[in-house]
């Protein structure tokens, strides 16, 4: 079933409101999973940052399909399991430091992150562009759906 409008929209909030998410990558033996800054485009497409050398951007180098988990358990009731919650599952990309995609990528990483400026004086640094392929989503245990994109 594809995403409709409004499982976007319930998808859309819940990253809006995050700030991190945990990236799961594939390495040679072992997954690993990193709770980091992303933001998200209109698209729902996802944006990290990282560093060049970090094992998680070899990782998808080599493997590009990832998993990212977002939930909002830091305002939502864990006990009673009042939480929203997604996973997507996407193909990564690098987006080029020369390319013509960068400054405006950069732009909205920035505006929903803008304390993660000063990494982007280094020059290691690396942005992945998640483009989602399928959604899980729950909010609470009432509402959830399970979509392609």
């Amino acid at each position: 079933m594809a995403l409709d409008a409004t499982q976007k929209e319930k998808l859309g909030a819940l990253l809006a409101q995050e700030h991190v998410a945990v990236l799961v990558t594939q390495g040679e033996k072992w997954p690993t999973a990193n709770l980091q800054g992303f933001a998200e485009t209109p698209e729902l497409d996802l944006l990290f940052i990282m560093a060049g050398n970090a094992d998680k951007f070899q990782n998808l180098l080599k493997h590009p399909e990832t998993t990212v988990l977002a939930d909002n358990r830091d305002v939502g009731k864990v006990p009673s399991f009042e939480i929203v919650r997604a996973w997507m599952q996407g193909i990564a990309s690098e987006v080029a430091r020369a390319s013509a995609q960068w400054e405006p990528l950069k732009a909205i990483f920035l505006k929903k992150n803008p304390f993660e400026e000063p990494f982007f004086k280094n020059d290691g640094l690396r942005m992945i562009r998640i483009r989602p392929t399928r959604v899980s989503y729950a909010n609470g245990l009432r509402d959830s759906f399970k979509a392609e994109f």
